[in-house]
């Protein structure tokens, strides 16, 4: 007797599509913090076109930040929302992507005024690195330590990461060590000619001969600094890249948290997606009143603090305060690991991303000679900072887990360098 065919196999069930869940009123469904916005952007219209905020920098200032603080959140809500509907891998491009536009605006807008403000853009990338890998993750070691006596995190990701910002660091000291090498006759004759080749000149000539062989020797090492800084900012580009496809397509399932593996949208995705157009234009627009109340700040030598203290806790502050508080929030909740993901992502986000392309935008906006072209020239305070605040990350976040003494630890040393700023001339 022949054997029936076998059914038909019921087809595979077709994937749902994404649908938002509202469950609340759009407002209601609005960060609290984006009421600054509300409050902050009329006041910095008003000072900008009654010409108020020119003769009173510290309200344009003061406003400003806070409006930034607002337009934040909303950017930050607006990519999560329409993350849910993009998927895991275009989701966690985007999040990648605008999680720190912020900075990325303030800065550009600062390069537009020129080479005098570069210090300070140099100093707010110090500041975004430190921020986000001392008081935002000691921070949050700190509020859920309290709560829960261990929290645990991948450790795949942790040396990943730790190890990415031991190359940056290493890579953003060169283009200081060259300038050290300039400043310093014979460390290095072939940029530099010792001090005793300098006077050999000859018919009594030795102090012109001296001062011409030393300032162009200062040139050609002037154009080192701007190779070896297009050179490394480059090869961060490049490396960013790279870690995109190492946490978002090869490891993902090591480093991708689950926290919001079955979360529903609250907004349509073009809602979603308007929202984030308009707090992007938003944020532009005060960026650059921000940008000029620092420059008016500095022309009228009002502000009584230095630059580096401006760029690495002021600036930076700013732009990173609404993401730091969502990973501070979420360790409460025992969500460590995704606490962890925020703040080092953005770390590096700052440090692979933003730090090149502010670099190369410069070269665009100002030109590529020497004194043209903003180099990744830190300080020697910047670069022991960042030194120190890898070395101690690295020490605690070795083995996966976190409680609210490492926190400490990490904030004393935020505190300590906010203060080497502060004191600084």
């Amino acid at each position: 007797m022949a054997k029936s065919a076998p059914p038909p196999a019921a087809p595979a069930p077709k994937k749902k599509p994404v649908v938002p869940h509202r469950t609340r009123p759009f407002w209601k469904t609005l960060p609290k913090i984006a009421a600054l916005l509300a409050l902050g952007l009329p006041a910095v219209l008003f000072l900008q076109f009654s010409g108020v905020g020119d003769d009173a920098p510290g309200w344009l200032f003061v406003a400003a930040a806070l409006a930034i603080l607002g337009t934040v959140t909303l950017i930050g809500k607006a990519t999560e929302e329409v993350a849910l509907y993009a998927g895991p891998l275009w989701g966690g491009l985007l999040n990648a992507t605008f999680g720190n536009v912020t900075e990325l605006i303030i800065a550009v807008f600062a390069l537009s005024e020129g080479p005098k403000l570069y210090p300070v853009v140099r100093a707010s990338i110090t500041g975004s690195i430190l921020g986000n890998l001392l008081l935002v993750l000691g921070a949050a070691m700190v509020y859920g330590g309290t709560k829960y006596t261990t929290q645990k995190f991948s450790r795949t990701g942790a040396h990943a990461n730790v190890g990415m910002l031991w190359v940056t660091v290493l890579i953003l000291s060169v283009p200081a060590l060259v300038h050290l090498v300039a400043e310093l006759p014979g460390l290095d004759p072939t940029l530099v000619p010792a001090a005793e080749e300098l006077v050999e000149a000859g018919a009594g000539e030795e102090g012109p001969s001296r001062v011409e062989r030393l300032a162009e020797a200062k040139t050609i090492a002037a154009e080192y600094t701007d190779e070896v800084t297009l050179a490394g900012a480059g090869i961060l580009l490049g490396l960013y890249v790279l870690m995109l496809i190492f946490s978002l397509r090869t490891h993902r399932f090591l480093l991708r948290s689950d926290e919001a593996e079955h979360e529903a949208p609250e907004w349509s995705v073009k809602t979603a997606a308007a929202v984030l157009l308009g707090a992007t234009l938003c944020v532009a627009y005060l960026s650059e009143a921000f940008v000029h109340a620092i420059d008016l700040f500095r022309e009228s030598g009002t502000l009584d603090i230095s630059e580096l203290f401006l760029g690495v806790v002021v600036v930076a502050v700013v732009g990173n305060a609404a993401e730091g508080l969502v990973a501070v929030w979420v360790a409460r909740e025992n969500k460590m690991e995704l606490s962890f993901q925020i703040a080092m992502g953005s770390s590096l986000q700052v440090a692979l991303l933003v730090a090149p392309v502010l670099v190369f935008a410069s070269g665009f906006m100002n030109g590529w000679g020497p004194g043209e072209l903003m180099t990744l020239e830190f300080s020697l305070f910047e670069l022991l900072s960042l030194a120190a605040a890898v070395l101690v990350a690295g020490n605690a976040l070795s083995d996966g887990e976190s409680n609210w003494l490492e926190g400490a630890m990490f904030l004393a040393m935020y505190v300590f360098f906010a203060l080497v700023f502060w004191f600084h001339p």
